[in-house]
């Protein structure tokens, strides 16, 4: 339970802190694509503390201008590996707790590993970010809830090369 906490949280904190390369040229980009009506209601869904619902707040993951993002090779092995982990569980025999956090820390390394910049950083961030609220809340003894997982990791090809 420890190292599952403990992976769980190195994700967050890489996440949220170490891969962080907003800078005000991409804020400027991402607010150009933000229509009127979605700002007013994105400001109205704000808390007094300035967040805002983690669902509402993860932006689509665009092309670049009808091109794959090119990915850094850790990137696209990461995501491979976390689909073969899921793909090749036996839901007879298997730990769902140790698969977990084997997905778990997978996906840690692609952001310890990340070396992406720019507008294709920020996509990867926009494709991740699905995939890092749903950690905390899959159940990987659940057939469903892994194939979806498996098909959301499925789609890292029509966005990344």
């Amino acid at each position: 339970m420890n190292t599952q906490f403990a992976l769980t949280a190195a994700a967050l904190a890489l996440f949220t802190l170490g891969c962080n390369s907003n800078g005000p040229d991409t804020a400027v980009v991402h607010e150009q694509r933000i229509d009127p009506q979605e700002q007013d209601d994105h400001d109205r869904s704000n808390d007094d503390h300035g967040h805002t619902d983690a669902k509402k707040e993860t932006p689509e993951v665009v092309l670049d201008h009808g091109k794959r993002w090119i990915a850094n090779k850790e990137t696209t092995e990461g995501i491979a590996n976390m689909s073969a982990l899921i793909a090749e569980y036996d839901d007879s025999n298997g730990d769902p707790k140790a698969l977990k956090a084997r997905v778990e820390e997978e996906f840690a390394l692609i952001f310890e590993r990340c070396t992406m910049t720019g507008e294709s950083h920020d996509q990867l961030h926009n494709y991740l970010m699905p995939i890092h609220q749903e950690m905390n809340e899959i159940d990987f003894s659940e057939a469903a809830e892994r194939d979806e997982l498996i098909a959301y990791l499925a789609t890292y090809s029509n966005y990344f090369e």
